[in-house]
């Protein structure tokens, strides 16, 4: 029969369940790293894209503040200038005639940097000189950045985001201003004011803007960590920042700061990326991750699947065939061809069926012979009883005529003969009684054959309720009178003993010093119907050589050694049991 899927495949279910549940783990867990490697690799790689993004912004204001210094240097020790404050005016003409000239200069820095909004000379003595062509008469020593600028004590710096001078057309911007000192080239001792350079509050966003999805907001603070721009950075002050920061970095609940402090005058850039957009973003890029291992886990499990039916459909098959086995159909057999070592046990399962179905037809055979011997052994009781009775008349006529021999003589084969009536309806006896009867049978032999042999029978007291076959001594003993001691010159002597051999065997000798018998003579007289080829109806060794093999099997048998001329010897072994560990009633 061809292996099939058979059984409710509970076997199946289990090991695939086994079997996906752990692939299943380890495909998690293998996901979870992967994943999280990737989520935090993306993570460092975001932030990593801010801080260079941060870094050009914060490159971009730093280049913007060293040309505006770089600017107020030229403007600083330009000649026209320093002759046009410093020179001394014959007249106001010449003031207003210098003036303009100095005017004419500035503009000429003005267009250097774009969206520089003014430049403006502070002379030390009031004037206020400008790059714009009409300006109000507004002091800058009175206006309120000024003065705060001033206040920190410093020779040059950048001053807080305020208002412009308002232009012609009345409009104000909000700007911020570099502001230093200038002294006279000729008396560098001598403070000729201030200059001030304006440059657009618009430029400096427009230097800061990060195009960046993640950023939240971010901030321009001074040296004093006033904030200069605020563009959506709120929550936590730019000193508590700074001051968790590390290596430019703070991670916080809110989200990541990051620190930009290579700018001049102390700026430092301060921008924040937001967390919920940072984990979207980390977790989108796990998106293709996740969905390549849900694949590949499908896969895998429609794969052990396969494979494990694959592998269980022949024990199904085996369970299939051992229940039908158990169900006591024996025509059974099984077709697995797997070359493992399920192959070896479906080749085992058939050679078990097909042992099975042999000890079943030897039982079957066995139980005919136990039938049969018990039929015979019956049908042998006709003639005992028959003989019984008369043997019972033969012993009162005896005494009648005061002959004690003859009523001894019959009262012994009487003895034998009740022994016999209750020994052959079973298959087993007790030692003692079989030795019982060998007693009385060589008792009723030695008036057959007076002064021709002696005898002994040597067994310890224990063994006597040992359990063996009926009649399974007196036919070797009679055989020992028979073809040993009968034939021989002079008298003989014939030696019964019984032993425990171990482990747990009884062994059951017969020796006699009579003429001996040859090996074919042996081999004959073993034959089960030896003594009915000769015209002998009785129970002969063979019968009692094929009892042993049919009950007790092997290692349990008959021997006979004999030499012609020196004796023969005969050994019984069989299984030490007594009537105590055997039920009594259980004789067959």
């Amino acid at each position: 029969m061809n292996s099939r899927r058979t059984g409710n495949g509970r076997l199946e279910t289990k090991l695939t369940r086994t079997v996906v549940f752990l692939v299943t783990v380890i495909f998690v867990c293998l996901f979870t790293l992967l994943s999280a490697e990737m989520f935090f690799r993306n993570r460092g790689r975001e932030i990593e894209n801010q801080q260079y993004l941060a870094a050009q912004s914060a490159a971009r204001i730093e280049s913007l503040q060293s040309t505006i210094e770089n600017i107020a240097s030229l403007i600083v020790f330009n000649d026209v200038i320093q002759k046009g404050i410093y020179g001394n005016t014959a007249s106001s003409g010449s003031e207003l005639y210098a003036a303009r000239k100095i005017s004419d200069t500035l503009k000429e820095y003005l267009h250097i940097i774009e969206g520089t909004d003014e430049i403006t000379l502070y002379t030390i003595d009031g004037r206020v000189l400008t790059s714009r062509e009409i300006r109000g008469n507004q002091d800058p020593g009175t206006a309120a950045w000024f003065r705060e600028f001033k206040e920190r004590g410093v020779a040059s710096g950048f001053s807080q985001v305020h208002d412009s001078v308002p232009m012609q057309d009345g409009r104000v911007v909000k700007v911020i201003s570099y502001i230093t000192d200038y002294y006279s080239i000729r008396d560098y001792h001598k403070k000729l004011g201030e200059l001030i350079i304006s440059v657009e509050y618009q430029s400096l966003l427009d230097m800061l803007r990060m195009d960046s999805p993640l950023l939240q907001g971010y901030a321009l603070c001074s040296g004093d960590l006033s904030e200069l721009i605020n563009q959506g950075l709120t929550g936590l002050s730019p000193a508590d920042v700074i001051q968790r920061a590390q290596d430019g970095i703070y991670n916080s609940s809110r989200g990541v700061f990051i620190v930009s402090d290579v700018m001049k005058d102390g700026w430092i850039l301060l921008s924040e990326i937001s967390e919920s957009k940072l984990l979207k973003q980390s977790l989108l890029t796990v998106l293709p991750l996740f969905a390549g291992f849900v694949l590949l886990l499908t896969l895998m499990n429609i794969f052990l699947r396969r494979l494990i039916r694959k592998v269980v459909d022949p024990v199904n098959e085996l369970s299939r065939a051992a229940g039908m086995v158990g169900h006591g159909d024996f025509s059974v057999s099984v077709d697995i061809h797997t070359d493992d070592e399920i192959e070896e046990l479906a080749s085992a399962v058939n050679r078990m069926v097909v042992d099975i179905n042999d000890l079943m037809r030897k039982s079957v055979e066995h139980e005919k012979r136990i039938q049969q011997m018990q039929t015979e052994n019956l049908l042998m009781q006709i003639n005992p009883h028959f003989i019984y009775n008369t043997m019972n008349s033969i012993v009162y006529m005896a005494r009648m005529h005061h002959d004690p021999q003859i009523a001894d003589f019959t009262n012994a084969f009487i003895s034998l003969l009740q022994s016999t009536l209750q020994i052959r309806t079973s298959v087993f006896t007790t030692l003692g009684k079989e030795l019982k009867i060998v007693q009385t049978y060589l008792f009723l032999q030695e008036y057959r054959y007076t002064n021709k042999f002696t005898y002994e029978i040597l067994c310890p007291e224990e063994l006597k309720d040992c359990r063996i076959l009926s009649v399974m001594l007196q036919p070797v003993v009679e055989n020992a009178i028979f073809h040993g001691i009968a034939p021989k010159e002079g008298e003989g002597h014939i030696r019964i003993s019984a032993r425990r051999m171990q482990p747990d065997s009884l062994c059951l000798v017969v020796e006699d010093d009579g003429v001996g018998i040859s090996d074919d003579s042996i081999r004959e007289i073993l034959r089960e119907d030896y003594q009915q080829k000769n015209g002998v109806h009785k129970i002969g060794l063979g019968n009692v050589y094929a009892r042993i093999r049919e009950i007790y099997h092997e290692p349990n048998t008959l021997t006979i050694i004999s030499r012609p001329g020196e004796g023969t010897k005969v050994t019984i072994t069989v299984p030490y049991e007594t009537v105590e560990k055997e039920n009594e009633d259980e004789q067959i």
